[in-house]
């Protein structure tokens, strides 16, 4: 095993670990020669590489999470309960505060350095732009990891990013990954403004906030802003697949939405997407984050020329 001159770090472990910036991320730390250890609630049928020790486990379990995280230099900390995954503020808090912090615990017995993903959406709490489940339980979690830091428990960096996509079908996000099976016919709110990055480039600003030795810092990881039509067009352009056949206006997507949080205790269904956020879009700027951390955004049209989809 080979120990990065810089850090001294040689095991990572990573929750979280078969979501869209997981997997990238476990791949990227093994090619750099880091034993890593990978924990989540579920399998995956992409491959992650042979020498990673794949644990099953619950956030929420801090046995489970200590045992498997033991002996580990850095953790990165992926694993997020999301509009789709949680449908209640109870669902949302067991895993964004509770499971923060339990690997909060697990990194401040070992001394691991803790790269805590958090999301461009507690900028929008704060500003009171954004009121939801998901905004609040991560600017809580966010607190959590600040104040463990201010009391000198936590040696840690946190990664905000925002709208993340990924190139390889099942890991590429709702719209990427409808995109890239041709079943997006429908395009609601074509004019949304968004900051996309790419879920590669996010595992690399991940990678470097642990080995440069970055502290207390919080930054902002997020591309070229642009409208969610043009964003669309350029993936089926670059990707040679089929545009969506029909758009839909903001103002005409607003109403099925706050129809469809109005009913979701009663579907059961949470809407990817929160009315603030579908109004207010999501931008933000990532270039002190590359500059500082040394990595750099992928022009879309070279990522879908360069992966398979």
């Amino acid at each position: 095993m080979v120990t990065d001159p810089l850090t001294g770090f040689k095991r990572a472990f990573v929750t979280g670990a078969t979501g869209i910036v997981g997997v990238p991320l476990c791949r990227k730390l093994v090619e750099m020669g880091f034993e890593v250890s990978a924990y989540s609630r579920r399998t995956t049928n992409q491959i992650l590489p042979p020498s990673i020790d794949h644990v099953m486990g619950d956030i929420s379990n801090l046995e489970s999470l200590a045992a498997a995280a033991k002996n580990s230099d850095v953790i990165f900390h992926l694993a997020a309960a999301v509009h789709g995954s949680a449908s209640t503020y109870g669902g949302f808090e067991t895993v964004n505060i509770g499971g923060t912090e339990n690997v909060i615990r697990v990194a401040a017995q070992s001394g691991a350095k803790l790269v805590h993903v958090s999301t461009v959406n507690v900028d929008g709490y704060r500003r009171d732009t954004l009121r939801d489940s998901y905004a609040e339980t991560k600017a809580r979690a966010e607190e959590i990891v600040l104040r463990e830091i201010d009391d000198g428990v936590l040696d840690a960096v946190i990664i905000r990013p925002a709208t993340v996509f990924g190139s390889e079908y099942g890991i590429a996000g709702l719209l990427v990954d409808r995109l890239l099976a041709g079943t997006l016919k429908t395009l609601p709110a074509p004019s949304r403004q968004i900051s996309p990055v790419w879920s590669e480039d996010l595992a690399d600003a991940l990678i470097q906030a642990a080995v440069s030795g970055v502290k207390r810092e919080i930054y902002t990881v997020a591309g070229p802003t642009m409208s969610t039509g043009d964003f669309v067009a350029a993936v089926c352009e670059s990707a040679g697949v089929r545009s969506p056949i029909v758009s839909i206006p903001l103002w005409a997507f607003v109403i099925p939405l706050q129809i469809a949080w109005w009913v979701k205790r009663f579907t059961r269904w949470v809407p990817p997407v929160s009315l603030e956020s579908a109004r207010s879009g999501s931008i933000y700027d990532g270039t002190r984050a590359a500059t500082e951390l040394g990595f750099s955004y992928t022009d879309i049209p070279e990522i879908f020329a360069t992966v398979s989809t």
